[in-house]
């Protein structure tokens, strides 16, 4: 049984069902029970890579035989509503299938990442925890949700937001997006043409809906995104170790990249050296945010921003039959994919924002006016999510004259690490809308 306190059911951010709920069980069966197609060739590339492979095949093996362990050890008890996966072929049709399924209801349940879902009964395992940490692995797991994300652009998709009362157009899924709100593509049903159009809408009114704190000053810090916080650290040091308890930054994890042209740039700029004793501060998004990220200070773009390729399934908190845990959120900031953009201030210093991916949900976009040398605002759009992304990071240099304190409007504080989200939608008491003041600078006084 797990029961030390950070189940990963109470800390996955709505994004997937309660492990109780006999929704999990029908989405599992839903996929098992389909028909055997033709394998995409993304997912026949991902079978070619592991058959020809010794120690990738002793890993999936390791992870199929620990993934039947864990269903024995569970079997009595509700605890671990997982799939049997007995070998590569049952995962490999089984994302096969995930190719044509949009996130969506059950029985009133978002399943909301059906990929990371259908892994919980091997990525947990020792096996799959390595095989999913593992570059080539990666690479090719990224052209299947790149083949998916295309699919979730599609019109085929457009049967979510095409019923009143049904799926996304349903009363409880309205009220937890704020339905009013959103621009739509069509007046008339369906709504929207896509999942992916839903998923990055923006707002009728973007100034009443999320006013820009302190519009004309850097001292009056706003967050980039909605969410909520995870954390904040300071004085980030430059090299650090991950803990299951009080998990640090390390910043020369973070600021890398196996792109070797992307490195040199980080190299190039001394990021790690900007950045030292600096402040981070982390959020992470329900899937009923909004998925677009905004500019947080008036300035320039340091350098063209970057895309860092990375994991999609690796987590650190272990074990994990959920899913989609956020409890590994710092550890995502230097494994996962993300993006990667600088931004200087003439007064307060650098700031770096990583719009983060955690699961499948790892495509982010920045805009095309984000440029080297660009001349940028606070809340002008810096970019967005295409179905990706889960978390943002935003990191402050240390300024020798000044101090960072993060505070609302109000002049509440943000505690450095609150209470896991207790609500349906995965939102803790620490919301941060996109535009609002989540901090302060102040001169430090000899």
């Amino acid at each position: 049984m797990l029961n030390h306190g950070l189940t990963p059911f109470n800390i996955q951010s709505g994004w997937i069902p309660e492990p109780s709920r006999e929704s999990f069980r029908e989405f599992f069966e839903m996929i098992l029970k389909t028909e055997p197609q033709k394998l995409s060739p993304s997912v026949q590339a991902l079978k070619e890579l592991i058959e020809g492979n010794d120690v990738l095949q002793y890993l999936a093996n390791n992870a199929f035989k620990e993934n039947g362990n864990i269903i024995h050890a569970h079997q009595s008890t509700k605890e671990a509503p997982i799939p049997r996966i007995p070998n590569l072929d049952v995962l490999l049709y089984g994302f096969n299938t995930l190719l044509n399924l949009a996130p969506q209801f059950i029985n009133n349940d978002l399943v909301g990442l059906p990929f990371s879902a259908f892994v919980v009964g091997i990525d947990a395992t020792l096996g799959g925890s390595t095989l999913f940490r593992l570059p080539m692995f990666n690479e090719k797991m990224k052209a299947i949700l790149d083949e998916w994300s295309i699919f979730l652009q599609s019109s085929a998709t457009d049967w979510l937001f095409a019923e009143e009362g049904k799926q996304w157009l349903s009363d409880t899924a309205k009220k937890q997006y704020d339905y009013p709100l959103w621009e739509k593509d069509s007046e008339t049903l369906p709504y929207w043409k896509s999942w992916d159009s839903f998923f990055t809408r923006n707002f009728k009114d973007p100034k009443s809906s999320r006013p820009i704190a302190g519009p004309d000053t850097n001292q009056v810090v706003i967050c980039p995104n909605d969410g909520s916080l995870f954390c904040w650290q300071p004085q980030v040091q430059k090299k650090d170790v991950f803990w299951l308890k009080g998990m640090p930054y390390s910043l020369d994890d973070i600021f890398s990249s196996t792109d070797p042209e992307q490195d040199k740039i980080i190299k190039e700029y001394k990021l790690t050296e900007m950045f030292e004793n600096g402040y981070v501060f982390q959020t992470y998004l329900n899937p009923y945010n909004f998925h677009r990220w905004w500019v947080p200070v008036n300035g320039t773009v340091l350098f063209d921003p970057l895309v860092i390729p990375g994991c999609f399934f690796s987590k650190l908190v272990l074990p994990d039959y959920g899913g989609a845990t956020t409890a590994s959120t710092p550890y995502l900031a230097e494994a996962n994919a993300r993006g990667l953009i600088v931004f200087d201030t003439p007064d307060f210093g650098k700031v770096c924002c990583i719009p983060l991916g955690m699961s499948e949900v790892s495509t982010v976009t920045f805009d095309s006016a984000m440029t080297k040398g660009a001349t940028v605002q606070k809340g002008q759009e810096m970019g967005m999510f295409h179905y990706g992304g889960s978390s943002f990071v935003v990191i402050y240099q240390n300024l020798p004259d000044k101090q960072l304190v993060f505070m609302n409007d109000k002049g509440e504080y943000y505690p450095p690490q609150p209470p896991p989200p207790g609500s349906s939608a995965g939102a803790s008491n620490y919301g941060t809308n996109i535009g609002s003041q989540i901090g302060q600078w102040f001169c430090k006084c000899e």
